[in-house]
């Protein structure tokens, strides 16, 4: 019995290590003919912390790099708030400070290569670097574009950064103002609560912030989530509503707890056709 109870702990702490790549065809109406085939990748809630190292980071972007994508998103939650530690009194005396993850974190992130870019929006988490301009400028001097309720374009596809929308100042008015609702966009926003903001637009969304439940036990629906995200509909993997569709990451790093169980951490790489909404997903998107 203690053996059989040592193994799945054991594969728990081993877990975090296992990183998968995920690929996706995605379809979007009105996609740029210059964006046929675009590869972007996405990396969420990284969490250099205690309780994430930063090796774990440098595997997800060595993963990521032998995709050679197009372009990069980078959605969130870099580093942990100290509060959030499971076993706080502990592990806040084995930490560095969060200026000091949020620099490991970015010195891996600077490794990535992508063609076209890469682009990051803020988590709910990364104000604890010292505000959010702190991770921000961080993220900038390394060549990583912030977008903060703001967009910008790649080959003429509208790429929209939002604010966090549990510590930030979020603003999907701001972010879209210079992107009608029809043409192909893709949207960054850390929580995935956004989809239901966006109206008519054709939009792919790129999220994170639930970690997928990170902890699945079997014979159980238990799902560890943030606490804004209890009551929601939102878990992980695809979701549409009205025009747009929304893929929610598992996230790469770990929080509250330095372990994973049946919810190994994800890199995902979607290629973009000029096709109707649909995704090679096996599962199918879920109707809100």
């Amino acid at each position: 019995l203690l053996t059989a109870a040592a193994i799945p702990v054991a594969c728990a702490f081993v877990e975090p290590y296992r990183i998968q790549v995920r690929r996706f065809d995605v379809g979007m109406p009105n996609l740029p003919p210059e964006c046929e085939g675009l590869r972007i990748a996405q990396l969420s809630d990284l969490h250099c912390s205690v309780v994430t190292s930063r090796k774990i980071i440098r595997r997800a972007v060595q993963l990521c790099n032998a995709e050679t994508p197009d372009l990069v998103a980078l959605t969130g939650d870099y580093i942990s708030r100290p509060d959030s530690y499971l076993f706080e009194p502990l592990l806040k005396r084995l930490a560095k400070t969060p200026l000091q993850y949020a620099q490991q974190c970015v010195e891996e992130l600077s490794q990535l290569r992508a063609r076209d870019g890469v682009f990051a929006v803020r988590g709910n988490h990364d104000f604890a670097a010292g505000g959010f301009e702190v991770m921000d400028d961080l993220l900038r001097n390394v060549g990583i574009e912030v977008l903060v309720n703001s967009s910008t374009r790649c080959r003429g596809l509208a790429i929209v950064g939002v604010d966090d929308l549990r510590q930030g100042n979020a603003d999907l008015r701001a972010a879209t103002q210079h992107v009608s609702d029809d043409e192909a966009q893709i949207i960054l926003s850390h929580n995935p609560r956004m989809l239901h903001s966006l109206g008519e637009r054709n939009a792919l969304v790129l999220s994170g912030h639930t970690h997928g439940g990170q902890v699945h036990l079997p014979l159980s629906k238990f799902r560890r989530r943030p606490c804004d995200m209890r009551g929601s509909e939102f878990h992980d993997g695809w979701y549409r509503k009205n025009n747009a569709q929304m893929y929610v990451s598992v996230g790469v790093g770990s929080v509250h707890f330095p372990l994973r169980f049946r919810c190994p951490p994800e890199v995902y790489i979607f290629t973009l056709k000029n096709k109707p909404q649909m995704n090679t997903d096996g599962h199918g998107q879920k109707q809100i």
